[in-house]
């Protein structure tokens, strides 16, 4: 353990070494003011091919954990984008990211943005990256995705999108006036499994999702995800999001217009324990969709790891279950339980009968996500137009390819999801009741 600790201590020593050289080496220190070229080899700068060029440059702001998984993703072939800066507070932090992530030293960003600053200084550079990857604390979305998006970035944001929908609808109005694309950072959203799923019980009129983790002594004490500035919304925000999109998925058929015209009539948390900062940290919900169909949820961070969800439907023989919905088990193939019980000698013996449905799993979602953005990204640059857009429509796109089309429509899943969890937090706030919409 010693030895990786002083081996890991020696690379951060090398790359401050390097860091230092290139802030020196630059001729004109303004124009880069808090950024630094990583260390390249003539390789490694030859590297930078016309492979590379066609791909979606990307920033990141912030280097949590959830921002190495993105970034790992982010480089696979498959991705069709590069992460080419990174910002952090801190150019410790900035640095043991990168060499921590990227251990081909090909794939290394070429700028790192560091200091008090540093977040501003990426979105604002005109050189670092096409694209921003922000999976900040929510209460920062606001103002970091605007200036994202006014200095012409395509920006994927991690969710909770925002504190409120009013404060993503507003966000999604500065996307569609740039001409830029704005999408949340859902990641089953894109697995071909999810389709399959959604599409396998016929007449669905029930869905029930638990998601849940255990959170340790230091998780209560120091994760963002329970504080009230950090992610207010607590675990309605951080897991119920994912329940929430699911049903709104299923109920709507996977059509974004059935969506639009109103699916969801009441929310109601029926049980929900708050920290003392008043944040949600485990909570049980129900949603009412039109149709007499219904959404149950349970979310917290107060019981062992579950995601599982389960949809039900009139007249369907099986119920079809996925175990491992947000965070896939690891395999070539991903599962979806299709199964049935009955009764039989007068009643004292149950049988179960199934089947499984499987889903390749050759691509895993974050990448297939990565790979989905660059697409509808680069479509919105070739397409759109403001002039084209409506925005009451939720059309914030202008175009007539089936990119742009599908980025308008995750965008209204996207903000369709917010408004329920508004919602939620409502009920939440007044006891519990019945909240309309």
């Amino acid at each position: 353990m010693l030895e990786v600790e002083r081996r890991r201590f020696a690379r951060v020593l090398l790359g401050r070494r390097f860091l230092i050289h290139h802030r020196r080496s630059i001729e004109d220190p303004a124009a880069c003011r808090g950024s630094t070229l990583l260390p390249s080899t003539p390789s490694a700068m030859a590297a930078v091919n016309s492979d590379d060029a066609d791909k979606l440059a990307v920033g990141i702001c912030g280097c949590a954990r959830i921002a190495k998984k993105n970034a790992s993703a982010v480089s696979s072939p498959f991705s069709s984008c590069r992460i080419s800066a990174i910002a952090s507070r801190t150019e410790e932090k900035a640095t043991d990211f990168v060499y921590e992530v990227f251990g081909d030293e090909e794939q290394r960003p070429t700028h790192i943005f560091s200091g008090v600053d540093a977040y501003d200084n990426l979105l604002e550079s005109k050189q670092s990256c096409d694209a921003v990857y922000i999976p900040l604390p929510t209460k920062l979305h606001d103002a970091y995705v605007g200036t994202a998006l006014r200095n012409k970035k395509h920006v994927l944001l991690e969710k909770p999108v925002a504190v409120s929908a009013q404060s993503y609808r507003e966000m999604l109005s500065i996307a569609s006036q740039e001409g830029k694309f704005l999408m949340d950072g859902t990641m089953f959203v894109h697995a071909n499994r999810t389709k399959e799923f959604v599409k396998a019980i016929p007449n669905a009129n029930r869905v029930n999702f638990n998601f849940t983790f255990r959170g340790d002594e230091d998780f209560f004490k120091n994760d963002i995800r329970v504080k009230r500035e950090g992610d207010c919304l607590g675990c309605i925000g951080d897991l119920g999001w994912y329940c929430v999109r699911m049903g709104l998925l299923v109920f709507s058929d996977l059509k974004a217009d059935v969506l639009r015209q109103g699916l969801v009539k009441e929310v109601q948390v029926v049980n929900c324990e708050l920290n003392d900062e008043g944040v949600p940290i485990d909570a049980d919900c129900m949603v009412y969709f039109s149709g007499n169909r219904v959404l149950s949820i349970h979310c917290g961070f107060k019981h062992t790891l579950n995601q599982v969800v389960t949809i039900f439907g009139t007249g369907s023989e099986y119920a079809s279950t996925i175990t491992d919905v947000v965070l896939p088990h690891k395999g070539d193939h991903l599962n979806i339980s299709l199964s049935k019980q009955h009764m039989i000698d007068y009643d004292q013996i149950c049988i179960h009968d199934g089947k499984f449905l499987q889903s390749t799993n050759d691509i895993v979602q974050e990448v297939c996500m990565w790979h989905n953005f660059a697409k509808f990204a680069r479509k919105i640059d070739e397409e759109s137009s403001q002039a084209a857009a409506d925005i009451e429509s939720e059309k914030w796109w202008g175009g007539d390819s089936d990119e742009v089309k599908s980025a308008n429509d995750i965008a209204s899943y996207s903000l369709h999801t917010q408004i329920v969890l508004d919602a939620l937090m409502e009920s939440i706030q007044k006891g519990g009741v019945r909240i309309p919409l």
